[in-house]
């Protein structure tokens, strides 16, 4: 009779340090797309702006530096968890960027018979040109399939797919 090995869920730390790997160093475009739009999607506004951080990814933020601030939402993605909102100052570490900044401006939908599609993010067209004029194929692939990677990594954690449905329920009611 051999011993039985009971398989532990990975630790939220673990299972982002694997999602950020998976993306890589992988880009929509093969240039600095900061240079299309004068960095329009880290730059600071009147209004309090940001990217949403997925479940427990404050956990790679431990010693965040000034130029990061957290914000509390109403975005509420399961009963009693609210995610919560991470601007800058309109510059960051590249290495240091969640995991909402590293693939916008692409973004997991999940579709209520449970498949996860890879979309344009449509809230992302006032500011990205490439939300705004491209489609998926017009993304570099390498960037486009690190992303598919990631987010099946991430899928297999509960917490993280109950959040990937609730945004795209919100998309939903947006009808964008």
């Amino acid at each position: 009779m051999s011993e039985k090995k009971i398989k532990l869920p990975l630790s939220f730390k673990k299972l982002y340090e694997m999602a950020y790997a998976a993306l890589g160093d992988a880009t929509p475009i093969p240039v600095d797309c900061g240079q299309l739009c004068d960095r329009a999607c880290c730059r600071v506004e009147e209004e309090i702006t940001g990217m949403y951080l997925f479940p427990e990814e404050n956990v790679m933020l431990r010693d965040m530096p000034d130029y990061m601030h957290l914000y509390d939402t109403d975005f509420e993605y399961d009963y009693g968890r609210y995610a919560d909102l991470l601007t800058c100052d309109g510059h960051c570490e590249r290495e240091r960027r969640p995991l909402a900044c590293r693939i916008f401006p692409l973004l997991p939908y999940l579709h209520e018979d449970g498949r996860c599609e890879i979309i344009v993010d449509p809230r992302g067209k006032g500011i990205c040109p490439m939300a705004k004029t491209m489609t998926l194929e017009d993304f570099e692939p390498e960037f486009v399939d690190g992303v598919r990677r990631c987010v099946n990594i991430l899928l297999k954690n509960n917490q993280i797919r109950q959040f990937i449905h609730a945004l795209s329920r919100q998309l939903d009611e947006l009808k964008l």
